[in-house]
């Protein structure tokens, strides 16, 4: 029987940052994972979506080159060598940094297999490596085992082998005709891509906005720029059910104030909601208590299992990689140091990666009026921005929540190219308390996407109400 100070479940984007972070302390570290070292982010999620977007924006970006003066011949995307591209960077992301040789060579224990725990101590793994039952005692756990993709209920959906997040990339045959249901980032990005190599696709979706977690204007403007590239979008959609038939697979939609219309696809992506991996770990004879979005964890990350904590997709917070390794770094603290310290969500970015981005951090506008009551908005079109202009790249715009008298940054929404790189500035600001005002003295290199914060920045000393007011008491 192995003891360890610290057991980790899971080797995804919170399960990584913790181990190294033990074994670099000299603590004894176990990390177990049931399949690959890397998580979703690796194998079904950022990486290779990434990959594929970009494959899908060079597509674009060829069938529109005569707006720059180029002609180039016809060009069709080639799906084996777009997936042979998605899989090479992948291979070099695993090789250089989730290779599980890298950190067994930094000490730590890897072992590949499913578990379970017998206590709040031990720890059994069936390890496939070595054919063998292991049992592992250690002072802590922490459990990031992540989320799966889950389906909705529709009739028929079980008989019609539908894609998810994580089969569509074992994709062989490139679908002519193309269903995604969800338009939340997972849908929109991937069905962009597949529009943009050549499949006729529609996006349904339930409610009557794309994107619905973000401010009501991204999501208008939005929806705007991806109807005009062509793709369909079904708003206030029900799918009453679906069925497989020799033309593909038939799809009956239950549309909101149009009764049914019917519609053949070749395949359907579902992208609609996701699910914590608890199954099978016994967490519950133990006394770990799970609610609705995953494993209950206080402001400390800790379970009601004083030495177990939880991180990433499997608590429910915020499904984003760089959440996960935020919270591992938190748990760093907490587990290995006196004087632990409490989560902070206030400033929580992330970014959806269509083209154009969109980007964004703290509250919407109706979120900030509903806390705040009256706010300053400052708005930015991109077209006002020269580098996007000299780039032909002016879908979008920037927009700012402030509070009314000292120009304290809530919210920032980004619509336009690079919106992923340029929060970044704005992060900081928020994080650090700095406010519109300060960031408009700070010299910005001309002409880069970034000038925009400067341009936004500026807006404070014309258009906010302290300075507005003070014009009309001032002779």
């Amino acid at each position: 029987m192995a003891v360890y100070d610290l057991t980790i479940i899971g080797g995804g984007s919170a399960g990584l940052v913790l181990a190294v972070a033990g074994a670099r302390l000299g603590k004894k570290t176990a990390l177990v994972e049931k399949h690959r070292i890397g998580g979703d982010c690796l194998w079904t999620g950022c990486v290779p979506s990434k990959a594929l977007l970009k494959a899908a924006k060079v597509a674009n970006s060829l069938q529109n080159a005569e707006k720059y003066g180029i002609t180039v011949p016809e060009t069709t995307p080639d799906w084996q060598r777009v997936m042979a591209y998605v899989r090479g960077t992948q291979h070099t992301i695993e090789e250089e940094h989730d290779n599980p040789e890298r950190f067994r060579e930094m000490g730590i224990d890897v072992i590949f297999g499913d578990g379970h725990f017998e206590s709040s101590d031990t720890f059994v793994v069936e390890d496939t490596e070595n054919g063998q039952t292991r049992t592992l005692k250690s002072k802590k756990f922490v459990v990031s085992t992540g989320s799966r993709p889950v389906a909705p209920p529709i009739s028929g959906l079980e008989s019609c082998d539908y894609l998810d997040s994580e089969t569509v990339w074992e994709l062989e045959k490139f679908p002519e005709r193309l269903l995604v249901v969800g338009a939340g980032p997972i849908g929109v990005e991937l069905g962009q891509a597949f529009h943009r190599l050549g499949a006729d696709v529609t996006i349904a979706q339930r409610s009557g906005r794309v994107l619905t977690k973000e401010d009501a204007d991204v999501s208008e403007q939005l929806l705007r720029y991806l109807r005009e590239e062509g793709i369909a979008i079904r708003l206030n959609t029900n799918i009453a059910q679906v069925a497989q038939s020799q033309d593909g697979i038939n799809v009956q939609f239950d549309d909101s104030g149009n009764g049914t219309v019917e519609q053949t696809f070749d395949k359907i992506l579902i992208a609609a909601g996701r699910a914590p991996n608890v199954e099978g770990l016994g967490l519950d004879k133990i006394g770990v208590q799970i609610g609705s979005r995953g494993i209950e964890v206080n402001n400390r990350l800790q379970t009601s299992v004083r030495n177990i904590y939880a991180a990433g997709d499997v608590i429910g917070h915020y499904l984003f990689t760089h959440v996960a390794a935020f919270q591992a770094q938190l748990l760093l603290r907490n587990i290995f140091f006196p004087l632990s310290k409490t989560i902070n969500y206030a400033v929580v970015p992330w970014t959806t990666f269509c083209d154009p981005e969109v980007a964004r951090c703290g509250l919407t506008e109706a979120e900030a009026r509903e806390r705040y009551g009256d706010v300053d908005v400052f708005t930015l079109d991109q077209n006002d921005v020269d580098r996007a202009v000299a780039e032909g790249e002016t879908h979008g715009f920037s927009k700012v929540i402030a509070s009314r008298w000292t120009g304290k940054i809530l919210g920032v929404h980004l619509v336009g190219t690079n919106a992923g790189e340029v929060i970044h500035e704005y992060i900081l600001a928020m994080q650090q308390g700095i406010p519109l005002r300060k960031l408009s003295g700070m010299i910005h290199v001309y002409p880069t996407f970034s000038s925009s914060v400067w341009r936004v920045a500026g807006k404070w000393f014309s258009e906010s109400t302290l300075i507005q007011t003070l014009r009309k008491l001032l002779p």
